[in-house]
């Protein structure tokens, strides 16, 4: 099947209604505040739709489904490592609104020194270039698949980029949040639309279960890499290297009060839970169906060679045009709506952090907000140019969450120990990024890809398989070198420290404060405290995180019996 003059049309209004509503945002931008925080001014639903939106980007749908058609339910852990974690977003969020902070840079300025922020700034800028590039891959493959190759995916990949970046560019975080109102539903839409087609396809569930072996349907599919070790780590990685993500701030910490960033962050990813069952179930369908023999031989044989091409091969074998071009209009929904936050979230890095703080300390507002613009369209070009050469979504995707974790050691050793210092963290980053590099993926590369001759140690660990390994090989070391050369190196200022602590401690509606002890705010925006927060705050920290621990558990037990159904 090859889109049709229908599909088309679909895809292309949308594209357009989605540039008016975000080029219109631009008339709203009146500082860089605006532009990099919203005005930190966005109600729940906006930052529901900006949790859901910037990390339910295509690659993991291509590689949940990819993983779940080669090894069953299993593959779901591919992006159901964060659901552990999900109720401590909760807990955590509050503080990274109370930093008052425009990027994670200014945390590493504020806790430890000017040096440790570029580079943060400098390795947050690359993290973003790489994710964009691998954004841009995932549209790839899915185009590819869907097309067979008849249209060249770069005009798709070129049209999306020419809107997400013209409304980054001329509205920032405000027009990427609006947008996403919008893309935030189809996103929801593409998850499970094709999931009836393809049950009446195979028969239903009990067509499933008698076609697949009943491995497939096995949650931890001991024998695969999805073991409970590799889950233990991975989600271990992730939460360490949550903290350090480059737009974390922007994506907890713009909501008008601390309940915002709250329920935003936590629920908007609760969705991408829910939605990750459309994945898996999907790619279990794209699997009987296979051994029914209903694929074609090309779809097949695609499929034998590159288990990514299993999200657009569904969509070839079971939409009807006219759905098709909607699903088409909602994976560029969630390419875009991370894209966009990409794009600017490495713009305030390069600006505000690098050309500001390094360049040029009287550059006023305005220069700040037009040297972002520039260098967001320069770093999407980079993220275009790495797109095309990268080879495995999969792979990258877990390269991505170890580079963060690098940077996650630090920012946690800085929260929870007050004797951290700059030189510990300095040495726990080139003790970490050494081992990383050399065992990891990095090795791997230079190894195998580079063609250089290097012993067989180097990225003897770095495939996606090995995170386990790879945790035990560099965490450790790192966290040890930072604790013992933090203890051995003179002490951060007293003041300074002080008034890091203070700025957690200190809730939002009360910066009068900080402002008496003389702490420095970078940008405070809405400072109206919501009166539950005010009025009950162990309730909500503690009961909010239990509710939304039972809900965890609850998806959990529903995925559990999905899998049940048929049998």
């Amino acid at each position: 099947m090859h889109i049709s003059p229908i599909d088309i049309a679909v895809i292309v209004i949308y594209l357009v209604v989605v540039l008016g509503v975000g080029v219109y945002q631009a008339v709203k931008i009146k500082s860089s505040g605006d532009y990099y925080a919203g005005g930190r001014k966005f109600n729940k639903f906006y930052l529901m739709m900006h949790a859901l939106g910037t990390a339910s980007h295509a690659d993991e749908p291509v590689s949940v489904i990819g993983g779940a058609y080669e090894k069953g339910l299993s593959g779901i852990w591919y992006t159901y490592t964060y659901l552990p974690l999900t109720p401590i977003f909760w807990l955590l969020a509050p503080f990274i609104r109370r930093g008052r902070f425009v990027t994670m840079a200014d945390f590493f300025r504020a806790r430890y020194d000017e040096s440790l922020a570029i580079l943060y700034s400098l390795m947050g800028v690359l993290k973003m270039s790489v994710a964009i590039g691998a954004v841009l891959m995932g549209t790839a493959k899915v185009f590819d698949s869907v097309t067979g190759g008849a249209i060249d995916h770069k005009w798709a990949i070129y049209g999306m980029t020419l809107v997400f970046v013209t409304y980054g560019f001329a509205g920032g975080l405000r027009a990427t949040v609006i947008t996403e109102s919008i893309q935030g539903p189809l996103i929801v839409l593409m998850s499970i639309l094709m999931v009836p087609f393809g049950l009446y396809a195979v028969g239903g569930f009990r067509g499933l279960h008698t076609t697949l072996d009943a491995k497939m349907f096995d949650l931890t599919a001991l024998g695969s890499e999805f073991t409970p070790r590799w889950i233990f780590a991975f989600s271990l990685t992730a939460l360490i290297g949550w903290v350090a993500q480059p737009g974390i701030v922007a994506a907890v910490g713009s909501g008008k009060t601390e309940l915002e960033g709250r329920v935003g962050y936590t629920y908007g990813t609760m969705i991408k839970r829910f939605c990750a069952m459309g994945w898996v179930l999907t790619g279990i369908v794209l699997a009987a169906m296979a051994a029914q023999g209903d694929l074609t031989s090309a779809s097949a044989a695609g499929l034998a060679r590159d288990r990514e091409r299993a999200f657009g091969t569904a969509m070839q074998a079971l939409l009807p045009h006219g759905l098709l071009g909607l699903m088409f209009a909602a994976i560029f929904a969630s390419q875009m709506a991370t894209l966009s936050a990409q794009m600017v979230n490495s713009s305030a890095l390069a600006s505000h952090n690098l050309y500001r703080n390094v360049f040029r300390p009287e550059a006023s507002d305005r220069e700040v907000l037009y040297v972002g613009r520039i260098c967001g369209l320069f770093l999407v070009a980079i993220g275009v140019w790495l797109a095309r050469s990268m080879e495995n979504v999969a792979n990258l995707l877990t390269t991505l969450l170890q580079f963060s974790a690098i940077m996650g050691v630090v920012v946690w050793g800085g929260v929870l120990w007050r004797r951290a210092t700059a030189m510990g963290a300095w040495a726990a980053v080139i003790v970490l990024f050494a081992y990383w590099g050399v065992f990891g993926p990095l090795g791997m590369i230079l190894r195998e890809k580079a063609g250089l001759k290097l012993p067989g140690y180097f990225g003897m660990f770095g495939r996606e398989r090995y995170v386990f390994e790879l945790m035990l090989c560099y965490l450790p070391i790192g966290i040890v070198v930072f604790v013992v050369v933090s203890l051995l190196s003179r002490r951060q200022p007293k003041k300074q420290v002080d008034d890091f602590f203070m700025l957690l401690k200190t809730p939002v509606g009360q910066e009068q404060k900080l402002v008496e002890a003389g702490v420095k705010i970078v940008y405070a925006g809405s400072t109206t405290a919501n009166p539950l927060e005010l009025k009950h705050p162990k309730l909500v920290h503690w009961g909010g995180f239990l509710l939304a621990a039972g809900i965890c558990a609850g998806i959990l037990a529903m995925l559990y019996g999905l899998a049940r159904i048929g049998r």
